[in-house]
């Protein structure tokens, strides 16, 4: 009985102890290294779609297990040759790594932040039915004669850059000439400072009473809003359909969700003291800069958007 009820034991012992595991079937063994069905099926799943059902057929499978040999057997010689002991290769190695770590930061930090406006969302910056039942009515017309405006702009980052650009416009030289030579906003500057359609609620506050005031091809003064000092001219203004009730509300409750969370925004950029040194930005530029394009106006009209 004491040796039926150690060998009991032992059997109870064995179920729980790694060393007891089952064997995994080995599909190919290169030297001393061993390819099981699960390393084979892990590469698999990790293969491009593209692939997938080819590698799921007999001559598929045959191929990319020979493929998994041929790695396996180069990366043995390359051990045997030392390679893993030049500094080229150490060097890589470590860079590898620090992009990683980068990586992975990156990604907690992103993660953070986009559960922190998940609850933001559904706490602050909602707004209530009243909110929006308001805005709808004082701005009515808004959505019952809609009305889309083409404009074009030119930006510059200081008041005394905007009164220039401005004085050469009023002694004669094109809107269009001025906007390609001094605007920052490099992708609307290169069609004369040329913006939009767009409609009311679509641009920040100040550029948006502006251009909506102007009369067409009036030239406004200079506008100052968060991304700078701008002068504006309206290019044309047209008629759209009226916005059904239940479509008005959804755009409302986007803008003032949108206006709520500038609101919060701002208030908490006061309680942190943040400053911010744009002229510092002037100096900065990528080490191969993007040529302009349209895949991305949609991306440039987006700063000046709420």
């Amino acid at each position: 009985m004491k040796a039926s009820g150690f060998a009991v034991l032992m059997l109870l012992s064995c179920l729980m102890v790694a060393g007891c595991k089952q064997k995994e079937d080995v599909i190919a063994k290169v030297g001393n290294e061993n390819i099981t069905v699960t390393n084979f099926i892990e590469r698999m799943e990790a293969t491009p779609p593209a692939y997938q059902s080819y590698i799921n057929t007999e001559p598929g499978k045959k191929q990319f297990i020979d493929l998994m040999v041929r790695e396996k057997l180069l990366l043995e010689y390359a051990k045997k040759a030392g390679v893993h002991k030049k500094e080229e290769y150490k060097t890589a190695i470590k860079d590898f790594a620090a992009e990683q770590k980068k990586q992975f930061k990156d990604y907690e930090d992103g993660l953070l932040i986009e559960m922190f406006l998940r609850d933001l969302q559904t706490t602050s910056i909602t707004p209530t039915e009243d909110e929006i039942n308001k805005y709808y009515e004082e701005n009515k017309s808004d959505f019952t004669n809609p009305v889309a405006v083409i404009a074009k702009h030119i930006l510059v980052q200081s008041k005394e850059d905007a009164d220039a650009a401005l004085a050469r416009i009023k002694g004669g030289e094109s809107f269009d000439k001025v906007a390609k030579e001094v605007s920052t906003d490099r992708i609307s500057a290169e069609k004369g400072g040329l913006i939009g359609p767009f409609r009311k609620g679509e641009l920040v506050p100040e550029f948006e009473k502006a251009v909506f005031n102007l009369k067409t091809r009036e030239i406004s003064e200079v506008i100052e809003t968060p991304f700078g000092f701008h002068i504006i001219t309206k290019v044309s203004e047209e008629k759209l359909p009226a916005v059904t009730e239940e479509t008005a509300k959804a755009e409302i409750k986007k803008f003032l969700s949108k206006t709520k969370f500038e609101g919060w925004f701002d208030d908490k950029k006061k309680t942190l003291n943040v400053t911010v040194d744009y002229a510092k930005l002037s100096g900065i530029k990528n080490q191969e800069e993007a040529p302009a394009n349209d895949e991305n106006k949609d991306e440039i009209l987006g700063e000046f958007t709420n």
